[in-house]
């Protein structure tokens, strides 16, 4: 085998390793009670996240995780950062927000033990006000 050949082999061998890599930070979360762990162990204004999303009239039907890659924080490298994972609810259900205009299915970044709403449903449900 020469040289070339070992070349083309490697490429051959890395594209689906990288592939993988990139499968490798997201994850879909559709278990109700995995879903019930991640909302309940995210800290929220009267609790954690799970009872605000029932306060709210909101019902998770699944979470989307990605952990930020490199591409991702070029992107908009003053709000992200290497490491960050975006977070994606998806919800059911009318949201009831006492006057404030939400429309449900939030998305947070999770910076270390840090939670940033990115939309006003997720400022909403984190600190209980509507001035997003």
């Amino acid at each position: 085998m020469n040289r070339f050949e070992s070349a083309i082999g490697l490429i051959m061998l890395a594209v689906p390793l990288l592939a993988s890599a990139k499968a490798v930070s997201d994850q879909d979360i559709k278990d109700p009670l995995a879903i019930s762990k991640l909302v309940h162990s995210i800290p929220a204004f009267q609790g954690d996240l799970g009872s605000r999303f029932t306060a709210g009239g909101m019902r998770v039907e699944s979470v989307w995780i990605h952990t930020l890659l490199k591409e991702d924080v070029a992107e908009d490298p003053m709000n992200l950062a290497l490491g960050d994972s975006m977070i994606h609810f998806y919800t059911s259900g009318t949201p009831d927000a006492a006057g404030c205009r939400i429309l449900g299915s939030p998305n947070l970044i999770k910076r270390g033990k840090k939670y940033i709403p990115q939309d006003r449903t997720g400022y909403w449900l984190l600190t209980g006000r509507c001035d997003f």
